[in-house]
């Protein structure tokens, strides 16, 4: 059985806070109060591979750009929306993340803590550290990438007929990524793999807002991927939000030396705060 889940045979810490979970949100519903839409996960715990040696002795999401890591760039800009509340998912590294952060008073947050023992994958992640959550919708982003987008109009684009909403963002070159199709509207009509021919297209940016009814559909029987296993299910059931603007992933060698070369545009986009320079 893999470690982090539970059965009757498997009851690890992990395993208990996701079992827990449901029973929780029960509780609390008996006891409604108006949501504050105030909390976020980022998700952090991945190896970052595809950056070799970079990332032998430090966690991809805390390679330095301009002095400080990237995921900083990612609590400045929930900071800048009245996010208070943060859940870093960490895997590979964890501890160097959670030195530098601490509780998050530096940075006007409040941030906890969800550590994989084993590798859960995108999805098992989410799962896990949504434990943590009390809002029954919260935002979810990937560590390594950063778009620029209004947090409250994604919050607010999750319709009671919806499971979640997400971030989506026109590339020059929609080979790398898997693309996304929009319906008239405005849900996701079809998720398509990679396309091996260069040419613009709509792709996920990686900035979610989800309810914790599409958390409780992630599998529990091993580590799963959102972007694979999870979201290609849901098509009509989360909105897609187009954003215009800045959007960079720096999980590969040459994106991550253009962002050391150039970094205004993503100073700009998470909205960092002047005490920070």
């Amino acid at each position: 059985m893999t470690r982090g889940y539970t059965t009757s045979r498997d009851l690890t810490v992990e395993g208990l806070l996701i079992s827990l979970a449901p029973i929780l949100r029960g509780v609390r519903s008996r006891h409604p109060r108006q949501p504050d839409h105030r909390m976020a996960v980022i998700l952090a715990g991945g190896r970052g591979t595809r950056l070799g040696a970079l990332t032998d002795a430090i966690p991809k999401p805390m390679l330095p750009i301009d002095g400080h890591p990237f995921i900083e760039y990612l609590v400045w800009q929930l900071s800048a929306f009245d996010i208070e509340t943060i859940v870093i998912s960490c895997g590979y590294l964890g501890d160097v993340i959670h030195r530098h952060f601490g509780d998050g008073e530096r940075w006007g947050v409040h941030i906890r803590y969800s550590s994989e023992e084993t590798p859960l994958g995108t999805a098992g992640a989410t799962r896990l550290a949504a434990s943590l959550i009390e809002d029954e919708r919260f935002l979810l982003l990937n560590g390594d990438s950063v778009c620029d987008v209004d947090c409250r109009r994604l919050l607010d684009a999750v319709s009671s007929e919806d499971l979640g909403a997400m971030t989506l963002t026109r590339v020059p070159d929609g080979s790398r990524y898997g693309t996304v199709e929009l319906a008239a509207d405005g849900r996701v009509a079809a998720f398509r793999q990679k396309d091996p021919i260069s040419r613009p297209a709509l792709v996920n940016a990686g900035v979610y807002a989800v309810r914790q009814q599409l958390v409780d559909l992630i599998p529990v029987d091993g580590p799963s991927s959102l972007e694979r296993d999870v979201l290609p299910g849901l098509t009509g059931k989360i909105s897609g939000v187009v954003s215009n603007g800045y959007f960079v992933d720096m999980g590969l060698p040459e994106t991550y030396e253009q962002l050391q070369q150039n970094h205004q545009s993503l100073l700009r986009a998470v909205r960092r705060p002047d005490h920070f320079d």
